[in-house]
């Protein structure tokens, strides 16, 4: 059982205030690139918004879709067990236990977090560009397969965005239409009525496994650590840098100057004109997003799952900064230490635990 220690917590805190100012060093990018680049992805947000009108009542089972999903992915990095796994009454308590002793550690030391919310708030403004880079950079390899670092590869996008945009309607409909069928897989599941039998039970069992958790008490700091660590991520992802590591800003500047950071900016300028040449032919292949509208899905849309999305917060902080540590293993006073060689903390017990050590 895993507390949220103050331990790593206060080390986690202390390098992300080590990191210099990164204002300024890449240009701005237009959303019309990204939105391009995504017309090649085959999202396309025009044919999103009259899909949802047209199938308006699957919004609820494809926004609890996501919530499983994300919650199942948070579980396995922070609990060792994912929604597939959790499907005994005895998994289901243990996994439920596992998220009472998160909670109630975080409620314990989430006061830690207090002195750091100005350097939170200011790491969310400064990472903004270097993360859209870092978005751009990998959606242009998912989308089109070009490295940017290669030679000629800003003739070779733009090549392949004016490519894309005659043929993205089909493509936008088609992603569309397996949007329900990637969550589902991302579950494990396949997207057929069995498939949708089990994820009916899943989000049932994930519904009753955060009702009877105790509350998270302040999640406005979690949220922005969430955040940036998310956004360190990103970088990390894009640009394979680490920006917390004793050489990040000799690390990055290199990264940065085998890019094509001027050409990109210009080119994400002169992106508006063309981005919504494929806008009004998407309208024509809308019927084909309703090829998962068969799918009985009515058990995962029903699913109270409303407090899923800050659960798997605080497990994917947990997980990504390495806060979560067995229950008394760190050295310090811990409300969990207390039961860590009794039998599974449930949530009341957990709560009391923490009121104890608040006190």
């Amino acid at each position: 059982m895993s507390c949220f220690c103050p331990a790593p917590l206060a080390s986690l805190t202390s390098s992300l205030g080590s990191l210099p100012s990164l204002s300024g060093l890449v240009p701005g990018m237009s959303m019309s690139l990204v939105a391009q680049i995504n017309a090649g992805l085959g999202l396309n947000p025009a044919l999103g918004l009259a899909a949802s009108a047209q199938a308006n009542a699957q919004a609820a089972a494809v926004a609890n879709l996501s919530a499983m999903a994300s919650a199942s992915a948070a579980m396995q990095a922070a609990l060792g067990m994912n929604l597939a796994t959790a499907v005994s009454a005895s998994a289901q308590a243990s996994a439920q236990a596992g998220m009472a002793a998160a909670i109630n550690g975080y409620n314990a030391n989430s006061g830690a977090l207090t002195p750091h919310l100005d350097l939170l708030a200011r790491l969310l403004a400064e990472l903004s560009g270097l993360v859209n880079l870092s978005g751009i950079l990998l959606a242009i390899k998912a989308a089109f397969g070009i490295d940017m670092r290669a030679g000629g590869a800003i003739a070779a996008l733009q090549a392949r965005l004016a490519a894309s945009a005659s043929a993205s309607a089909t493509a936008s409909a088609s992603a569309h239409a397996s949007a329900v069928a990637s969550l589902m897989a991302a579950l494990g599941l396949k997207a057929d009525a069995q498939g949708a039998l089990t994820a009916s039970a899943q989000a049932q069992a994930l519904a009753r496994m955060t009702a009877g958790l105790p509350a998270i008490g302040s999640f406005h700091p979690l949220a922005l650590l969430q955040a940036v660590l998310a956004m360190l991520a990103s970088v990390r992802a894009g640009l394979g840098v680490h920006l917390t590591a004793p050489t990040a800003m000799a690390d990055l500047r290199a990264s940065l100057s085998g890019l094509p950071l001027s050409a990109l900016a210009q080119l994400s300028a002169s992106a508006s004109a063309s981005a919504s040449a494929s806008a009004s032919a998407s309208a024509s292949a809308s019927a084909a997003a309703n090829a998962a509208a068969a799918l009985d899905l009515s058990g995962v849309a029903s699913a109270n799952l409303s407090a899923v999305g800050q659960v798997s917060a605080l497990m994917n902080v947990m997980a990504q900064g390495g806060i979560g540590l067995p229950a008394g293993s760190c050295g310090m006073p811990c409300p969990l230490a207390l039961v860590r060689s009794g039998p599974a903390l449930t949530s009341a017990s957990a709560s009391g635990a923490a009121s104890a050590f608040a006190r």
